[in-house]
């Protein structure tokens, strides 16, 4: 694991992609870190109702070769980690984790806090060999067509006015029942990209495999590699889960939940951009020249 970013964060961003067992003792140490610092291996199985195998699979799945080197961890960060999770029942009504009692000093707190352990979170989850390689296939294509709905569709758009920086054509309508035509009709040299936290947004996945029927490329962007869209994807970028590790996907979702998506998006223009960066450099340059223009413009306008 990167020593960016703590023990507990680490945790909470890799949850979501493990199998239920180890969700378990993700939950059970996310909620009372102190008995992974005090209790040895028999004792904290015991504690989250697993066997000894399954919390060995676990450690070793964050990055440990043993409990004894994820313990001492624990024990080294303490409490600077992330606090435990025992939220009071109005918490996370409003947003995440903003309660009856917050005030404006403390919201303030907890959102800047919320969106840097996020960011600190992807670089547990985003791997660089698979960021290289959605990359490539960006370059290679002709095309690129994003699939996304409810505030995933932002990531989307903001994909949009990136790629058309460096002068690669990207499309993105926001009707399902576009997208899914669309999808159906694309073919070899076209590149489609599916975004969606929890992998399971029906209109995006049944896009995305859509797309890859008809012959395109796929790449999918979610905090789920095992979910649905990621099946249907050639590349899959991981991000953070953008919730609380209680389980199912809330309902109304909020804006830092989808932090990860905007800073898979910069990661994925930056590292296409540098690739060809000669011919990238040139067109943001131009583009440079067509902004200059509209906002001389729009001063000229102001003034009469």
């Amino acid at each position: 694991m990167s020593s960016e970013i703590g023990i507990l964060q680490h945790i909470q961003s890799l949850r979501g992609s493990m199998k239920p067992a180890l969700q378990q003792v993700a939950d059970a140490i996310l909620a009372n870190p102190e008995a992974a610092r005090s209790k040895n291996i028999k004792g904290l199985a015991a504690a989250c109702a697993v066997s000894e195998a399954s919390i060995s699979r676990f450690v070793r799945g964050v990055g440990f070769p043993s409990y004894r080197a994820f313990q001492l961890r624990m024990v080294e960060e303490g409490a600077f980690g992330l606090p435990p999770r025992g939220l009071s029942a109005d918490e996370g009504q409003i947003y995440e984790n903003i309660g009856r009692h917050d005030n404006a000093a403390t919201i303030l707190n907890k959102v800047a806090h919320r969106t840097a352990d996020l960011a600190r979170a992807c670089l547990s989850t985003l791997k660089p060999a698979a960021i290289e390689h959605a990359a490539q296939m960006v370059r290679a294509a002709d095309v690129i067509y994003f699939f996304a709905a409810g505030l995933s569709a932002l990531a989307a758009e903001n994909a949009l006015l990136r790629f058309a920086r460096i002068g690669k054509p990207a499309i993105f309508h926001r009707d399902r029942n576009n997208q899914l035509l669309i999808a159906g009709s694309l073919r070899k040299g076209a590149l489609a990209i599916g975004i969606s936290d929890s992998g399971r947004t029906q209109q995006t996945v049944s896009a995305l495999a859509a797309a890859r029927q008809a012959g395109a490329r796929t790449i999918a962007v979610t905090a789920f590699p095992d979910s649905a869209l990621a099946r249907q994807a050639e590349v899959t970028l991981v991000t953070p889960a953008g919730y609380m590790p209680a389980g199912e996907e809330p309902i109304s979702e909020s804006m830092i939940s989808k932090f990860g998506q905007l800073l898979v998006i910069d990661a994925l223009y930056s590292l296409a951009a540098v690739q060809d960066f000669d011919v990238s450099a040139a067109s943001v340059r131009q583009g440079d020249s067509v902004i200059q223009q509209s906002r001389s413009a729009r001063r000229q306008n102001d003034q009469e």
